[in-house]
C-alpha cells in the first residue's frame, strides 16, 4: 500500500518507527536493502535472514522489471522498518514498513511494498499501482524467488481470475468493482480490510495481469508512472481503459459475471 491516513502510521514514519520508551532499534545493512527492527523484536537470526530476503527480493524484482522499464526504475537502497505498531504495511519514499506479526510468520508483502519503490505511482489510481504491485509481487515469488505474502489474493496469480470471478458473485466485490479502473479508491477500505479491501485488490490483480498479458510489461510499466494512467493506457494501447474492462470482465471464469 503506497499511502495511509492512519495516524498510528504517520506517527511510525515522523519518528523514524522509534516510540518514545523503546530501547535499541538494530540496523542490518546489505547492498540493496537495509533492514531496522526493535531490539528484541527478532533474533539475530532471524534478522539475518530476513535482510537477506529483502536483499534478494530487490535484485529479483529488478531483474524482471529493469529490462521493461521505457524509463529505468528509481534507484538506491531501500529502507525497510519493521514494527509492531502498524495496522497494515505501506510504503513512503523509500522507506517500506512492515507488520512485525507477518516477517515473524513469513507473510511480509516485502516484494509487493518494493514494487512500490521501485515504481512510483504518482497518481489517485489506486486499482493499478496496487493491482500492478500485487501481479508482480506473485510474478516473482512464484517464477524467480521469494515468497508471495497472499495478504488478499490467496492463490497467486495462478489462481486471482477465479477468485476475481467469485468475489464478482457476491455483493463486496460488485460495489468495489467500480473503482477498477478509475482514479480513487472505494470507500472504507482502511477499515474495512476483508469487505472492501480483500475484492478490490484481488480485482485490481486480475485486471493488471490481464493488462501486463495483453499491452506487455513495458508500456503498463509506464502507465503505472504516468500521471494519469487511464489517459496513457489508451494512449499506448489504442483503447479505453472501459473498453480493456469489459474484456477483461468476459474473460473470466464462466457464470461470474
Amino acid at each position: 500500500m503506497r499511502l495511509a491516513a492512519a495516524a498510528v502510521i504517520l506517527a511510525f514514519l515522523a519518528g523514524r518507527g522509534r516510540p518514545a520508551l523503546a530501547a535499541e532499534w538494530v540496523r542490518v545493512d546489505r547492498p540493496r536493502a537495509t533492514l531496522e527492527y526493535e531490539e528484541g523484536a527478532l533474533t539475530s537470526q532471524e534478522a539475518a535472514r530476513f535482510a537477506g530476503l529483502l536483499d534478494t527480493g530487490v535484485a529479483d524484482v529488478e531483474s524482471y522489471l529493469r529490462p521493461a522499464a521505457p524509463e529505468g526504475l528509481r534507484e538506491g537502497r531501500i529502507l525497510y522498518r519493521v514494527g509492531e505498531s502498524l495496522p497494515y504495511s505501506m510504503t513512503r519514499g523509500r522507506t517500506v514498513s512492515l507488520m512485525l506479526e507477518r516477517v515473524r510468520s513469513d507473510s511480509a508483502p516485502y516484494l509487493h511494498e518494493t514494487v512500490h519503490v521501485l515504481v512510483p505511482s504518482p497518481n489517485r489510481s489506486v486499482w493499478l499501482s496496487e493491482g500492478f504491485a500485487s501481479y508482480v509481487e506473485s510474478y516473482v515469488s512464484e517464477n524467480i524467488g521469494g515468497y508471495d505474502a497472499h495478504v488478499f489474493a490467496k492463490t497467486g496469480n495462478r489462481g486471482v481470475d477465479m477468485e476475481a470471478a467469485r468475489w464478482l458473485t457476491r455483493e463486496a466485490g460488485r460495489t468495489v468493482l467500480p473503482w477498477v479502473g478509475t482514479p480513487g479508491e472505494p470507500p472504507e477500505m482502511l477499515e474495512e480490510r476483508r469487505r472492501v479491501a480483500a475484492p478490490f485488490y484481488v480485482l485490481s490483480q486480475s485486471f493488471a495481469k490481464f493488462l501486463v498479458h495483453r499491452v506487455g510489461l513495458g508500456p503498463l510499466i509506464g502507465v503505472v508512472s504516468s500521471r494519469d494512467p487511464e489517459a496513457a493506457l489508451a494512449r499506448v494501447s489504442g483503447r479505453t481503459v472501459e473498453d480493456w474492462k469489459a474484456e477483461w470482465l468476459r474473460t473470466l471464469p464462466a457464470g461470474a459475471v
